[in-house]
């Protein structure tokens, strides 16, 4: 009789992980059609998976990624790497918290997660992404103080409070020029500036005008503090995005970082 019990729990325990391991194909699935724009499809057609596994880390994170409320995304990536530690997406859930907090301005808290991640998940591989360069260099919290002091030139614009150079520098013209959104498809932008004060933030927002782009200048309240984020270009997709980031730099040494709209 007790080898039987053994043999049926083996049997429950494999059903199980097999199941588990399904979910996390299925997860894995929704998430790529994210990335590549198709929030719209990925919701629709995860909506039966979701019903039927609230509680698996994995759907925690998939609802995260498909929430549009940065809010409501952070709770569930939190609650993936609060109860869900030694799951496969809990360095994936923690790394968007991180870069959550970073695109909100809120840098030390966004640091106490990078360090998080460095050594709860050391082989993550976003440790090795772009945004690790960010960490290195990570700026300090927004404030008053820190104005931007536009009789400076500068040849570097930082992630926030920079100088906006008094000559702009020529139009790209090998890249796609971000679009005005027609739909909710369009779900990326690229961030160039948090700041603390509108008058800031609308000097950066003129900068990029003058070089032919479309600027949107975003209020949110994040930890009682007042946040003015300047985003440019909206994209379908987060390769999209990542493109115009990478060349924006490349061509001009323009430090930004992709978001995600919420």
């Amino acid at each position: 009789m007790g080898k039987l019990i053994k043999i049926i729990l083996l049997v429950l325990f494999v059903g199980f992980y097999v199941h588990s391991q399904n979910i996390d194909q299925e997860v894995a699935k929704y998430v790529r059609m994210i990335e590549s724009g198709e929030l719209e499809r990925a919701s629709e057609e995860s909506r039966e998976l979701i019903s039927s596994n609230p509680n698996h880390p994995g759907i925690l994170y998939l609802q995260g990624r498909l929430s549009t409320d940065g809010i409501e995304a952070l709770k569930f990536y939190q609650a993936v790497v609060d109860n869900f530690p030694k799951s496969e997406w809990a360095d994936d859930a923690l790394y968007k918290i991180y870069q959550y907090y970073y695109a909100v301005g809120l840098y030390r808290t966004a640091d106490l997660k990078w360090k998080h991640l460095q050594k709860e998940y050391p082989q993550s591989p976003y440790l090795r992404s772009q945004l690790s360069k960010d960490a290195k260099s990570m700026p300090d919290e927004v404030s008053e103080t820190n104005k931007i002091d536009t009789t400076k030139s500068q040849t570097t614009i930082k992630l926030i409070e920079q100088p906006v150079p008094t000559e702009p520098p020529p139009k790209l013209t090998d890249v796609k020029q971000p679009e005005m959104p027609t739909s909710q498809n369009y779900v990326y932008t690229v961030q160039v500036g948090a700041f603390s004060t509108i008058e800031n933030a609308k000097k950066q927002e003129k900068y990029f005008i003058d070089l032919g782009y479309e600027v949107e200048v975003t209020n949110k309240i994040r930890a009682g503090k007042s946040l003015y984020l300047v985003w440019v270009g909206n994209f379908r997709s987060a390769e999209e995005a990542n493109k115009f980031k990478d060349e924006i730099k490349q061509k001009f040494k323009i430090e930004s970082i992709t978001v995600q709209k919420y």
